[in-house]
């Protein structure tokens, strides 16, 4: 069993021999809850779970807006620009008469 100290606002060190068996690096998540009285902190993907993560490539927010730009661009070839603006124009409108109605429909 290992001491820990707790740190301003809470913090604390997890051990470093428990962190090297549990295989937990930093950014981690962890859940941690009161059982019966004491803190229990679980890590919150198994170590095969977070060893594929790590291994796989992470992408980018901007990769995936790439991607689903590209997949729009493919189905709307031979769309006017003015078809597009008209179809946001609806779109947006239809958007804020629900967001209107919904916010005046609530109470009296």
């Amino acid at each position: 069993m290992s001491a820990i100290r707790i740190l301003q606002d809470g913090q604390i060190t997890i051990p470093k021999h428990i962190r090297d068996t549990l295989d937990l690096k930093e950014g981690d998540i962890a859940e941690v809850r009161l059982e019966n009285g004491q803190i229990v902190i679980t890590p919150h993907f198994s170590r095969e779970e977070t060893s594929k993560l790590r291994s796989e490539p992470a992408v980018s927010a901007w990769d995936e807006l790439q991607r689903v730009m590209s997949s729009v661009h493919e189905k709307n070839r031979g769309v006017s620009e003015a078809e597009v603006v008209s179809d946001v124009q609806r779109a947006v409108a239809e958007l804020r008469q629900e967001e209107y109605e919904r916010k005046t429909s609530c109470c009296p």
